[in-house]
């Protein structure tokens, strides 16, 4: 069977299909289901892009790896917002969104008959890029008893000489869970032990609804000698998902190899998106951040008010714009989530398009207008 054929279908194109079936049958449909911000980027970014992109210099093949203004610039930020500090030229990669690491990352260290430890509940990509490298993807079970963390014990089970990388993403998609250091701590130097390179997809870093700040893992790593790297996106700090801007920052030698694909598969993020991304990380970040979340908290309110209302439980969390929720009764993910759509025009995404682990819950973004949440959490309350 060849790599492609391997991939399982992806959730979101069949989520699609069903939307558009629906409103082509005269459905009123609320969407709820991808996490895709429905407000603008902010007006001074804007600005800031449209002055770039009138200078001619950035109208030329951008520096690959990053701009040194940039790379600079996520230093400074690092240091300031998580009391990190990294060397900007050898431990900072530029991306071209954090999907495009993670999904080149299998291919800086996967060789056939190499595996990666991919979560389940987790982003299709870890394993997709895994298999798309030759790598055969092992899943690590992510349960609500441990507030959606992975066992210790049930990793290090998992490895052998052939594993290379072990995927993290906290703040978790889809369940909100967070991480704290004494959970970072021993993975790493599970990790660090094993030879294996620990990545945590940190794209959701920022989005908190009390105002909170999730820990880095790379506050707790000692970088320079352990094999960790986290990613980061200004596309939900921004709302920029369609600019397509995030950042690599860790290890020396991992970020080196990210490095080193990227050369040979992609030119690099336009110049102007680069300086625009500059400019938000630095004075201006507190001002921007708080122009982007502060919505959510709201929305969440309104979501879990009807949820409570119709008996339905929600994972506690403050991270992250999803509710997380448990399927009443005995019904699978799937077929709730379907039935949603048919008897109340509502779209929620099913858990088990997370992985096997998902089952039993569903998804419901908070990025859609306040408009489309009441409306939607009406719907919730009185379904019957």
């Amino acid at each position: 069977m060849g790599r492609l054929e391997k991939l399982p279908p992806y959730l979101f194109s069949a989520i699609d299909a069903a939307k558009a079936k629906a409103r082509a049958a005269g459905v009123e449909v609320v969407d709820l289901g991808v996490g895709d911000p429905d407000l603008p980027t902010p007006q001074a970014l804007i600005e800031v892009m449209c002055e770039a992109v009138r200078n001619p210099a950035n109208h030329c093949y951008p520096a690959q790896k990053g701009d040194a203004a940039l790379k600079q610039a996520i230093a400074a930020w690092l240091q300031k917002r998580h009391g990190v500090t990294v060397d900007p030229v050898s431990q900072v990669l530029v991306l071209i969104g954090s999907k495009e690491g993670l999904g080149h990352l299998p291919l800086s260290c996967v060789e056939e008959g190499d595996n990666t430890l991919v979560p389940d509940l987790g982003y299709p990509v870890y394993g997709q890029a895994t298999i798309l490298a030759g790598g055969e993807p092992r899943t690590f079970a992510l349960r609500p008893e441990l507030n959606f963390l992975p066992d210790l014990a049930e990793l290090e089970g998992l490895m052998d000489d052939h594993t290379r990388l072990l995927f993290l993403n906290y703040p978790n998609n889809p369940t909100g869970a967070t991480a704290e250091a004494d959970f970072w701590r021993p993975v790493i130097d599970l990790c660090t032990r094993r030879g294996v390179t620990m990545v945590n997809d940190a794209a959701y870093m920022e989005v908190t609804l009390d105002g909170s700040r999730p820990l880095s893992m790379l506050k707790v790593a000692d970088f320079a000698n352990e094999p960790v790297m986290e990613l980061h996106s200004l596309s939900k700090m921004f709302n920029m998902t369609g600019w397509r801007i995030a950042f690599a920052a860790g290890n020396a030698e991992a970020v080196g190899r990210l490095g080193r694909v990227k050369e040979s598969m992609d030119s690099g993020v336009f110049t102007a998106v680069q300086d625009t991304a500059a400019y938000a990380l630095g004075e201006a970040f507190e001002g921007l951040l708080d122009s982007v979340v502060r919505a959510y908290p709201e929305r969440r309110k309104v979501m879990v008010d009807a949820l409570t209302k119709a008996g339905i439980e929600v994972f506690p969390t403050v991270a992250t714009f999803y509710v997380w929720c448990r399927v009443p009764g005995a019904e699978s993910a799937a077929d709730f989530c379907s039935r949603a759509l048919d008897e109340v025009g509502l779209v929620v995404t099913p858990g088990t398009g997370f992985g096997a682990g998902g089952e039993g819950w569903f998804r419901i973004s908070l990025t859609a207008s306040d408009e489309d949440i009441a409306e939607g959490a009406r719907r919730i309350a009185s379904w019957k």
